[in-house]
């Protein structure tokens, strides 16, 4: 029941689009009609500056923060870690398949990330530099995201108890699900590199 209440209050937090929220103050326009129609920060970065940019990321990364908090307080029997671990996810399926778009929306990269931290600082600091570092080898933050997600359900499955191993395993499945259309983008050759190399 634990989980139940943690996904739907997460899912609930999550439908608040802050980049749509956002573009509409900045630009008078939906986020959607912008850019590559993203609802995240790296489209709203390129289409309305890094000012909007960083109020969409404190928004995502505050809705997570919101759902965790509510759900700390519903459930004060239940471990913080695992709270904050699925009611991260369900604040990412809010903010990925938004009821009130669709389903269609983001992907997830900001919700994951407050979830990871969430969860544990210390395994976050690890996925942040893992991610770091795959940036920087590959030039694609699609990639870079997976293999941090990767990096923190392993670290979860090698050293922490069956549920927070389970989160770990959504937190991957979530991540290369939102990032799945961009991967196949590179495998085709498609993608162009959001950090380019120095030649």
């Amino acid at each position: 029941m634990f989980r139940l209440i943690c996904l739907l209050v997460g899912y609930v937090c999550g439908n608040v689009l802050f980049a749509e929220v956002v573009a509409r103050v900045v630009a008078h326009r939906s986020i959607f009609d912008l850019g590559n129609g993203n609802p995240g920060m790296a489209n709203t970065a390129r289409s309305l500056g890094p000012a909007a940019a960083v109020a969409c990321l404190v928004g995502d990364l505050g809705k997570v923060i919101l759902a965790v908090l509510v759900c700390s307080a519903l459930l004060p029997g239940v471990d913080g870690a695992v709270v904050a671990g699925w009611a991260g996810i369900g604040a990412t399926l809010g903010h990925d398949y938004p009821l009130w778009r669709g389903f269609r929306g983001g992907k997830g990269v900001a919700t994951l990330s407050a979830t990871i931290f969430l969860v544990s600082w210390r395994y976050g600091i690890v996925a942040a530099a893992v991610a770091a570092a795959t940036l920087l080898l590959s030039g694609y933050l699609s990639i870079a995201a997976v293999v941090a997600a990767a990096a923190f359900a392993l670290l979860l499955l090698l050293r922490a108890n069956i549920e927070l191993a389970l989160v770990g395993c959504a937190v991957f499945a979530l991540a290369l699900c939102g990032q799945w259309t961009n991967l196949w983008g590179i495998r085709d050759g498609t993608a162009t590199r959001d950090l380019s190399s120095r030649r």
